[in-house]
């Protein structure tokens, strides 16, 4: 299955590099060309690795650029930037995870093939070719490209390029003190003559005529750290990453059959999730994947409220690593917390190596002045302690796997309850008052409906867990019996008698319009709508699902009634900001029967990636990147809403509801250690069975 673009415009090239990502959970490699360069956004981004340059905000480094290849002829250069070709095509297989382009210009025909390794993790190759159409002289510059495209950079304080025998060598060192070595092996059938560093690209020079239907191969691995595998040649090397990563696929199998596009969309989602997957790694999975820089290639809720449940479906080794990651970062949460008052783990909005807080107060600017706008994602987003200690939960309830709970996960979910405890208000009732629920437009907020569920969902966690699990806790403040006292007393949002569940304190009491006459408000189309003085702060419009997730994600005691008067209340002021609002309307919508409102916003999860209009800005700064959240989103609407899987302490239950275009799905779960393989039919009949290991 193969993802297929044909000619060229430069105002697409960002959304391409996005497009056509490769990735193995360790190292991405953003879908650019080889004759590319910085200002194209080419990057080699590494999981796990941050800098700080000077006072400049902390984030994911990106290594030099291995594949960089030029070539020119007597009075042209053949690069797409500066030569109109007769044809040009990009593809990428999804299926095999490999990147392909074929270039043909009047005399020759460029083409490649790429990879980034599922099986030798720090392994990245390319094979470069060049056909003769007619005979021309060619002159090929080669090479590691050490001018490197940085948002906050430059993270290298020191780049140092060698020869060693036939290999580049590059050491680097960061700002951090932080060493990175990479070796480069090139092979070609024309004779490579050194040119030590010419405009920043350190390699090599191919002078050649080239024949009618003669071939010109270039073979670049690429090897991080060890030279382990950098000799073992490109033909074994991409077979043995294709072997490993169709096993990945095997494992995450579903279908959408009868709607071709609906089930390419879905089958592009789930490629992007598992190209992150590195069952070595615990450093967890970023909020842009591994598609570049932006966000500071920080970790958000995003993974363990729609990611990790992927991964507990298809790969539990995996999820189980995202939530050790949390609690191997559980002493960066309560430093958080102590910094701003509070006991307890206060989790960092933007998480990165060891867990400290990188989400400044001033992370937005005005596009017009330039000056930072104060958000309060940091100080006040609580929801996102909550979200950890939940998924913690949702991980056993999908494996039965308590081992966590014994390893520092039920010591997450105590500090997080002793974190929220004392941030309450305590009058009769206990209120979560001044902070942000996931509907960011909405800022200090007083009993987010959504955060004060959240909060009760995880103490009913901590007193189930507490008499065999507390003696794991090393500060115990809270007895079992506070715990039940705080579960008694704490304020909870009900239904009014309309059945609508009021998102905050005063919502109901803002401006009633539509999120269209709000954006027509905006000064210019970079403006942030959120904040006290964002255009939608003071109104009903709200940038992605709240009450809806409450309904949706959270153990609640309501009814499909009030699920149906909520989704018809909320869903017009909800402007879609976030990625991850889509898949939840859609997984609400399939509850409701709203079939083709669940169809439609599952598209819009599905392909967030494969269009060239994507949001790339949030005020003044740069979002752009992949989504793997809404792709997680967009698989969950599929199995949880379409096929219509339930997972409860009980064990699941399956009730499809399938859109009027699909004809049926088919696809593979895990549960509690066993795999099951579902067979919907366009009737909503279906079959399941057990996979035993040599199916």
């Amino acid at each position: 299955m193969k993802l297929v673009k044909q000619g060229f415009k430069k105002e697409n090239i960002v959304s391409y590099g996005n497009m056509f990502l490769l990735a193995n959970g360790r190292y991405g490699y953003r879908g650019t060309l080889e004759e590319y360069r910085k200002s194209e956004m080419t990057s080699l981004n590494v999981l796990g690795l941050y800098d700080k340059y000077l006072d400049k905000w902390r984030e994911s480094v990106n290594l030099p650029n291995p594949f960089y290849v030029l070539v020119k002829g007597k009075n042209k250069v053949y690069s797409l930037l500066e030569s109109e070709p007769v044809k040009h095509e990009v593809s990428l297989d999804i299926t095999d995870g490999v990147f392909t382009r074929e270039t043909i210009y009047e005399d020759i025909e460029i083409s490649s093939t790429r990879f980034v390794s599922s099986k030798d993790k720090n392994i990245l190759g390319t094979r470069y070719l060049i056909k003769g159409i007619k005979g021309t002289e060619l002159k090929i510059n080669l090479g590691l490209d050490l001018d490197i495209y940085e948002i906050n950079g430059p993270h290298f304080k020191e780049k140092k390029c060698t020869y060693e025998k036939d290999l580049i060598l590059f050491t680097g060192t960061t700002n951090e003190g932080k060493e990175v070595r990479s070796y480069t092996k090139i092979n070609s059938n024309k004779a490579l003559n050194s040119t030590n560093l010419v405009n920043d690209i350190f390699g090599y020079e191919i002078n050649s005529i080239i024949h009618k239907d003669e071939i010109i191969q270039i073979d670049i691995i690429h090897e991080v750290k060890e030279k382990e595998h950098i000799n073992d040649g490109f033909d074994k090397l991409v077979e043995r990453h294709i072997k490993a990563f169709n096993k990945l696929w095997d494992n995450a199998y579903l279908e959408i059959i009868g709607d071709k596009d609906a089930n390419f969309e879905l089958q592009y989602s789930i490629y992007h999730l598992l190209i992150l997957e590195d069952n070595t790694s615990y450093h967890s999975v970023p909020a842009r994947g591994l598609s570049g820089e932006t966000y500071k290639g920080a970790i958000f809720w995003d993974t363990e409220m729609f990611m990790m449940p992927f991964y507990a479906f298809t790969n539990p080794r995996f999820a189980r690593n995202t939530l050790v990651y949390r609690i191997k970062t559980l002493s960066g949460a309560k430093k958080k917390a102590e910094k701003y008052g509070y006991k307890g783990a206060f989790y960092a909005w933007e998480s990165q190596d060891d867990g400290v807080e990188q989400c400044s107060d001033y992370n937005v600017t005005d596009p017009i002045t330039n000056q930072p706008i104060r958000t309060y994602f940091a100080d006040k987003q609580i929801h996102i302690s909550g979200d950890i200690a939940l998924a913690i939960m949702r991980y056993i309830f999908l494996t039965s796997d308590t081992s966590l709970l014994y390893e520092g996960g039920y010591e997450v979910i105590y500090e997080v309850i002793k974190f929220y405890d004392s941030y309450l208000t305590k009058k009769d009732k206990y209120h979560l008052n001044d902070v942000m629920g996931p509907d960011e437009y909405h800022e200090r907020v007083n009993d987010n409906a959504y955060t004060n569920l959240l909060f009760k969902n995880v103490l009913k966690l901590g007193i189930e867990y507490y008499d065999d699990f507390i003696y794991t806790v090393k500060e115990r403040t809270l007895t079992k019996e506070d715990l039940n006292d705080i579960l008694t007393k704490l304020y909870i949002v009900e239904p009014n008698n309309d059945g609508l569940i009021e998102q905050f304190e005063g919502y109901f009491k803002l401006e009633d319009v539509t999120p269209n006459i709000v954006k027509a408000r905006k000064r210019n189309e970079k403006d942030y709508m959120g904040g006290e003085n964002g255009v939608a702060g003071k109104t009903r419009v709200i940038k992605q699902a709240d009450v809806l997730s409450l309904l949706i994600l959270l153990e609640h005691p309501y009814d499909l009634d009030i699920l149906r008067k909520n989704y018809d209340f909320y869903y017009p002021y909800t402007e879609h900001g976030s990625s991850l609002s889509a898949s939840i309307y859609s997984l609400a919508a399939s509850k409701l029967n709203k079939l083709d409102e669940a169809y439609n916003l599952f598209r819009k999860s599905s392909g967030i990636d494969l269009g060239t209009e994507q949001k790339m800005y949030a005020g003044g700064i740069y979002i752009g990147g992949t989504h793997p959240a809404s792709n997680a989103g967009a698989y969950l609407s599929v199995l949880l809403g379409f096929m219509g899987l339930w997972i409860n302490k009980d064990g699941y239950s399956i009730n499809p509801n399938l859109p009027p275009s699909i004809e049926g799905i088919k696809g593979k779960f895990i549960h509690k250690n066993k795999q099951y393989l579902v067979n919907v039919k366009k009737d909503n009949s279906y079959t399941i069975r057990e996979v035993k290991q040599n199916d």
